[in-house]
């Protein structure tokens, strides 16, 4: 069974928050229709990750690295996913030798302090083209 196999499928709204961030990893998702943002909360603000398309995954990293979700997940329009069950994705896993499993939760490690990482530099860039603006609306 390959993850687009899922059984379970769940539809989703503009708008609705699909996963929320600081919550624990229980399942993974894969895009079957639309489109969903992935934002991240640094210093109370909420800043854009990414935005994800018809056939991507999100969810992973926490059933990786078993660890809480690192950001939030938002339909934009009409969105329909395909849930891969923990379950369902530690089989798949299992089957990989030992030393690939190592592997891949260390790039999955190293994937969520790189988002940790960017999410402050986009933070810090969006404060730094709001004082820009505001010299040359002042001049």
């Amino acid at each position: 069974m390959g993850l687009k196999d899922t059984p379970t499928i769940q539809r989703y709204a503009d708008g609705d928050i699909i996963v929320s961030e600081g919550i624990v990893s229980n399942n993974a998702f894969i895009i079957i229709e639309g489109k969903v943002n992935v934002t991240k909360k640094v210093d109370k603000k909420s800043v854009l990750i990414n935005t994800l398309k018809a056939g991507d995954v999100f969810g992973e990293m926490g059933l990786i690295s078993q660890t809480v979700r690192s950001a939030s997940v938002v339909a934009v329009g009409n969105v329909t996913i395909g849930v891969i069950e923990k379950e369902q994705f530690n089989h798949l896993v299992e089957q990989l030798p030992d030393d690939v499993r190592l592997v891949v939760k260390a790039l999955v490690d190293r994937l969520r302090f790189t988002s940790e990482q960017l999410s402050r530099i986009g933070l810090e860039l969006e404060k730094t083209r709001s004082v820009i603006s505001s010299f040359s609306i002042n001049q």
